[in-house]
């Protein structure tokens, strides 16, 4: 079985709203894939397969989704087909794939995630999660604009799925202290208990969504973490109430709950979504309507696409004297930051 047997099965879809997608894959001789859940439209195709070109690389890049409940027979069509040279595990699919590997860098292991995926040379799948330290780039960046530093900051983060986990993990390493809620509040704590295991001290705590108002006021971050492709909830501020089925009456009462908790919040606060979406998400227009830093998933996506593009081929460009920063280059350019 190969991954054009996948495809004529429909376990596997080339994603058709990422831009710049590859969809040739019959006469493709050498593949990257990241596997998603639901079609959006993601920058990976387009970062990589300019890198490709720019590098006069084989390879080319294809998104394509699928159902996670496959993991298991795709990552084993993956291992045998000759053409794959590794890829991202990207929304539904971070945590699934773990099992599948032969190996996974220490720190990915710690926080139960996997964004890039390796296939070594003697055939086995290697795991990273370039995620976190993708968007502590970004972040630290903000505060660096604003004269402050990042270690030692007070910062909300609001979901504790596959993505939070990652940002969490590089958060804690750079010595931020962290809020955790979640709608699941055991979640939550689950996630806080293991960044202080994994840091040796108490840098997190856990809890419900029903705290926000609590402790909003004290912190100079708030991040929302959510990161399904696609959500009913989109219409909602990640700071308010988010009632399901979504009614013009409960948006309504998000987005003013929303005004009035960033009325509460320090002047300088930086407000983050990682959501990527056509238009700006509820939350970063108000703050940004009220003066507040925003930061979107767009600098992340390329700081986390630069180090899993690193990662994986970094032994062959260095042979052809490419640096990294040619790389970053290249995807700064074509997503246009």
């Amino acid at each position: 079985m190969t991954i054009n047997g996948l495809l004529r099965e429909g376990i596997l879809k080339i994603a058709s709203l990422p831009p710049e997608n590859w969809r040739d894959i019959e006469d493709a001789t050498s593949l990257t894939v990241p596997l998603i859940a639901e079609d959006y439209p993601a920058k990976t195709a387009l970062m990589w397969n300019a890198a490709y070109a720019k590098f006069a690389m084989p390879d080319h890049n294809s998104m394509m989704v699928a159902d996670p409940k496959h993991t298991v027979r795709i990552m084993e069509v993956f291992r045998s087909d000759e053409r794959y040279r590794g890829g991202g595990a990207g929304i539904g699919f971070k945590e699934a794939v773990i099992p599948c590997l032969d190996d996974i860098t220490p720190l990915a292991k710690a926080m139960g995630a996997v964004n890039i995926i390796r296939k070594m040379p003697d055939g086995s799948l290697s795991g990273d999660n370039t995620d976190g330290t993708g968007y502590v780039q970004s972040l630290e960046k903000e505060f660096t604009l604003q004269g402050r530093a990042l270690k030692g900051a007070q910062v909300l983060l609001l979901g504790a799925g596959g993505s939070g986990r990652a940002i969490s993990f590089a958060l804690a390493q750079k010595g931020v202290r962290l809020i955790i809620l979640n709608r699941t509040e055991k979640k939550a704590e689950e996630l806080a208990e293991a960044l202080n295991a994994y840091e040796g001290s108490a840098i997190a705590t856990g809890g419900g969504r029903t705290f926000i108002p609590e402790v909003l006021p004290s912190q100079d971050a708030v991040i929302s973490v959510v990161d399904d492709a696609q959500s009913p909830l989109d219409e909602y501020s990640a700071l308010g109430d988010m009632e399901f089925p979504v009614t013009p009456d409960s948006i309504r009462e998000n987005l003013e709950r929303t005004v009035m908790l960033l009325r509460r919040t320090k002047p300088n606060l930086i407000v983050s979504d990682i959501r990527i979406r056509k238009t700006e998400t509820p939350m970063l227009a108000e703050a940004r309507r009220q003066g507040k830093p925003v930061l979107d998933g767009i600098p992340m996506v390329v700081n986390q696409g630069v180090a899993a593009f690193w990662w994986l081929y970094r032994e062959e460009l260095a042979k052809r004297s490419i640096a990294r920063a040619d790389v970053e280059d290249v995807m700064r350019r074509v997503v246009g930051i």
